[in-house]
């Protein structure tokens, strides 16, 4: 089953923050033994369930088996011992995709996260959730023209959100989740300024 690099289908930018976004939003971020989807698998995954105006619904996260070592501990601080019981992709699959399910997929570098979930979609036999998606890094580029970097922690620090634990997924993808809503907040203000959903 041969599937294409990534089936989200990645909204155009500046199109797309011209109108309030009208669908939820699920803000996800993977873990991975490497760099590469054609070789390297997942190892860890959350996903933070947000309304579309940014703020909270739910979150979810897991550490997946991925059957190899776990490659750069020293990045991810995922272990082998960590992996230990952990479910293999194909035990997640179904799962996640209800979590994503009629929502806008978010991604900081989307491209990387898209890539490698669609090489473990396709190594289940499943075809990945075909649905409209976001990339936070290329928002910014659109929200914050001048901000120098635009890695998440660059980002986030334009931002004034902290960024604790990174390269772990649920506290990588709680930031994103944030950035994401910083920057709505921007473009769309809202009429009354509500709390962060994790400040």
């Amino acid at each position: 089953m041969n599937l294409k690099p990534s089936t989200f289908q990645s909204v155009n930018v500046r199109e797309w923050s011209q109108h309030p976004p009208v669908l939820p939003f699920a803000v996800l971020d993977v873990e991975t033994t490497g760099l590469s989807s054609d070789g390297d698998r997942v190892i860890e995954i959350a996903v933070v369930r947000c309304a579309s105006d940014g703020s909270f619904i739910d979150e979810w996260s897991t550490l997946v088996d991925p059957g190899c070592d776990p490659g750069p501990t020293h990045i991810h601080g995922i272990s082998a011992a960590d992996l230990v019981g952990a479910p293999t992709f194909a035990e997640i699959a179904e799962e996640l995709a209800e979590r994503v399910e009629g929502a806008m997929v978010v991604a900081h570098n989307l491209s990387f996260d898209a890539g490698f979930l669609s090489a473990e979609y396709a190594r289940t036999q499943t075809p990945l959730p075909d649905q409209p998606a976001l990339c936070t890094l290329q928002l910014a580029r659109h929200v914050l023209p001048d901000n120098g970097g635009y890695s998440l922690a660059a980002c986030a620090a334009a931002l004034g959100i902290d960024h604790p634990n990174a390269h772990r997924a649920l506290p990588d993808t709680r930031v994103t989740a944030l950035v994401l809503q910083a920057m709505l907040y921007r473009l769309f203000p809202p009429s009354d300024q509500d709390t962060l959903p994790f400040a």
